[in-house]
């Protein structure tokens, strides 16, 4: 005969695991997301308008930075100007003689005044064309008995040429209410032609050289000599200078 307890123990097992098989399995293929509440978050304008305007703003800050990267590289990448520097062809270059002549005297610390005329000849526009032109004409004051006054002489092709120099002038044998000062040539005949834009550029280079090497003064004019000297055409083409005062510096 069977024990009692252990057929009530029995019955119990059998209970409890009946129990257990009539619990409610979830299906095998339920998602596991089904066991969470979801959050659905609201768009509203506001929400929308302040993420559209962080997005402007980043792409902004991009943009700017991408250009001002280019620009400093480009900054670094290009070569100031370089402006041509004054032609200069010394006495020595195109004289070799260059005898001292008495008659000059020297020329007192910074000028206040430049005189500008033509020599009245044919042009120049090679250093050895404007040498041979510059001997000739040397060569011709010489047979007259008289010294050549030029300062400096500018050629058709953007030359500047030495002749007395920066510190030497010929003494003026009359009073002129107009100091003369350097006296700069253009090389040619401008009575019915303008000096071309090379050699206005050099007289302008030429100024500037004279002025910041101390020759002459930050508050230098430009005179005319009488109208053979300085034709009324040449003049017309100096008015390009501020410092031009159109007036003679031989005016009496």
């Amino acid at each position: 005969m069977q024990p009692l307890y252990s057929v009530e123990h029995e019955t119990r097992h059998n209970t409890n695991h009946a129990e257990e098989e009539n619990v409610e399995r979830p299906e095998e293929n339920t998602p596991l997301l089904h066991r969470f509440p979801q959050v659905v978050t609201e768009r509203t304008p506001l929400t929308m308008f302040i993420v559209s305007l962080l997005l402007i703003i980043l792409s902004a800050g991009v943009i700017i930075g991408i250009y001002l990267l280019v620009i400093q590289n480009d900054s670094e990448n290009v070569l100031p100007p370089v402006e041509n520097p004054l032609q200069l062809v010394s006495r020595s270059q195109w004289d070799p003689s260059n005898e001292e002549q008495s008659a000059l005297r020297s020329f007192p610390y910074r000028l206040r005044a430049v005189t500008v005329v033509h020599t009245g000849t044919n042009q120049c526009n090679s250093t050895e064309t404007c040498t041979k032109l510059l001997l000739e004409v040397k060569s011709n004051a010489t047979a007259a008995n008289s010294t050549v006054g030029y300062n400096f002489l500018i050629s058709s092709n953007g030359q500047t040429y030495e002749y007395l120099g920066w510190l030497k002038c010929i003494p003026q044998s009359t009073k002129t209410t107009t100091p003369t000062g350097l006296l700069l040539a253009f090389i040619g005949n401008f009575t019915e032609t303008p000096p071309n834009t090379r050699q206005l550029e050099t007289a302008k280079k030429f100024f500037a050289a004279s002025e910041s090497q101390q020759y002459l003064h930050p508050s230098y004019r430009l005179f005319g000599k009488n109208v053979n000297d300085t034709p009324p055409i040449l003049g017309q083409s100096l008015k390009i200078f501020p410092q031009w005062s159109n007036e003679f510096s031989d005016k009496k």
